[in-house]
């Protein structure tokens, strides 16, 4: 008897029931300014975005328009939704929340739980679904 799996072949590993851990800021990880930039690398290509107090990120299909499009990186191909995650500015610090996507979202490979914040950090590998970045934090 076959057990029917909501998971992705990619994704397809159990979730830990474990809650990830609030982390220290690593040494450029204090609080942000107004004029801080979030710098993310994928693959070879380098993108530097002003932090604004809150941004989508996903595809932009048709008019349905996202802050952070990942289209040109191939979002489609690597599994990533329409709208996969938010990112957030609170109190200084940027924060990422999956919005319920459909192939999940991970910080070093750790599986995010939907709709739940989580502070990031400088250096930090974020994957939605198979799409890989690197941020970094500049002034």
């Amino acid at each position: 008897m076959s057990t029917n799996k909501k998971n992705t072949s990619y994704l397809g590993s159990e979730n830990s029931a474990e809650p990830m851990q609030d982390r220290e800021p690593t040494k450029r990880t204090g609080v942000l300014s107004e004029t801080s930039k979030l710098k993310c690398k994928i693959e070879d290509q380098f993108i530097t975005l002003a932090i604004a107090e809150r941004m989508s990120v996903g595809r932009t299909m048709d008019e349905d328009a996202v802050d952070f499009d990942l289209t040109p990186y191939d979002a489609y191909h690597y599994g990533v939704s329409r709208r996969h995650a938010t990112l957030t500015m609170m109190d200084g610090f940027l924060y990422i929340e999956d919005i319920g996507s459909t192939n999940g979202t991970r910080i070093n490979g750790f599986q995010l739980t939907s709709k739940q914040k989580y502070r990031l950090r400088d250096g930090d590998e974020i994957e939605f679904a198979r799409l890989r970045m690197i941020i970094k934090f500049e002034e």
